[in-house]
């Protein structure tokens, strides 16, 4: 793309600057300015024509319900939770759910790291009666303890989340379970390296740092329900909620914002809005545990990724090797010693230069670069 832009250029010089014709009929100045003009027009078509990119910052706030609002307009909200309202240029669409960095969608589109989803509104009502569901990892009845939801009963969820009706446990409560405890069930082949998939490595959606509220996650409940036959909503069970329901406070001022993270909050506090807990285990930050990215233990894993032959980076220390990771996580993949394979690369998402303000940025590299296992 680079070359014709350069031969232009030296093509429209030499017929202004070279030609024997064009010195005769016009004085330098004249010729100058109409160079520069033209030179101008050309570069900006050329940077137009480029594809444009964008990184808006996540919203602000949740879900809130103003009025009366049909199942259209909810599956709708699920949707935008699960994929984010703005489509970014060049980006994958993820919402605040966060859900396609891991999940896919549509059929024959899977990535490996967690289950396709497609057709996930049928396997809800089959999979609850199946043995392996019964009794693995856990049993129905038992609570699960990283959560405390006790598998495959529907009225002892927390009662914001829970549904109304009778106690019977269906496709409705399966995928509320999912959502709410992803380790009462581990989809075959889908748990970390090692853990004979009794162990899910998907984050509780319902707690920090996504924190879906009861109208958020039955947002998405329907979305799912109801995706892969667009316009019918006959197998959706989710109520509709009303405007009194509880939802996360607008804070009204979600509009563009310079920075996502400032460097004036706490430590946790950058660390769970940023989402890094999702991916990757953080000492020092409680209920980090993410299991699809590697742990962070940088301080003594830095400098031997460095010398890796593997590594296609700038970094010679180990603040540079934690920058260079966090604003261009493609420069070096973490191999995965339990996989027998390197983590997936694309995984982490290349945007946070414009999340962090240079401040944050600075004390996140400071905070990382110095863990270490406990």
């Amino acid at each position: 793309k680079q070359i014709p832009a350069v031969i232009i250029l030296l093509l429209v010089w030499g017929i202004f600057f070279k030609s024997a014709g064009v010195q005769n009929q016009s004085p330098p100045i004249v010729r100058a300015a109409f160079f520069y003009t033209t030179i101008s027009i050309l570069l900006a078509g050329y940077t137009n024509w480029l594809p444009q990119q964008r990184s808006d910052p996540p919203p602000k706030g949740g879900a809130t319900i103003s009025g009366d609002i049909s199942m259209e307009d909810y599956t709708e909200m699920g949707r935008v939770i699960v994929f984010g309202a703005k489509q970014v240029a060049g980006q994958k669409a993820i919402g605040k759910g966060q859900c396609p960095l891991c999940h896919t969608f549509d059929p024959g589109d899977n990535i490996g790291r967690c289950p396709n989803l497609f057709g996930v509104e049928e396997r809800s009502h089959t999979r609850v009666k199946e043995d392996r569901y019964l009794n693995d990892p856990i049993k129905i009845g038992e609570a699960d303890p990283a959560t405390g939801i006790v598998k495959g009963k529907p009225m002892e969820v927390p009662e914001e989340y829970r549904r109304e009706g009778s106690d019977e446990f269906n496709g409705e409560d399966y995928l509320r379970e999912s959502i709410m405890c992803p380790s009462c069930y581990v989809v075959k082949g889908y748990g970390p390296p090692g853990s004979g998939d009794r162990v899910s490595p998907m984050p509780v959606i319902v707690k920090p740092p996504i924190s879906l509220s009861p109208v958020e996650a039955n947002a998405v409940l329907a979305w799912l329900q109801a995706k892969d036959t667009p316009g019918e909503f006959a197998k959706v069970t989710i109520l509709l909620p009303s405007a009194d329901d509880a939802a996360p406070e607008d804070t009204g001022d979600d509009e563009d914002r310079p920075v996502f993270v400032t460097g004036a909050e706490s430590m946790e506090d950058m660390i769970n809005t940023l989402g890094c807990p999702l991916c990757h285990t953080i000492p020092g930050i409680p209920g980090a545990m993410g299991a699809l990215g590697p742990i962070l233990h940088e301080k003594t894993n830095a400098l031997s990724r460095i010398k890796d032959p593997n590594y296609k980076g700038t970094a010679k220390t180990v603040r540079a090797y934690v920058q260079e990771s966090i604003l261009n996580p493609s420069a070096y993949v973490v191999f995965n010693e339990a996989a027998g394979e390197p983590f997936p690369d694309g995984l982490m998402p290349p945007d946070f230069a414009s999340k962090l303000s240079v401040n944050a940025l600075e004390k996140l590299v400071d905070f990382i670069s110095n863990t270490e296992a406990e």
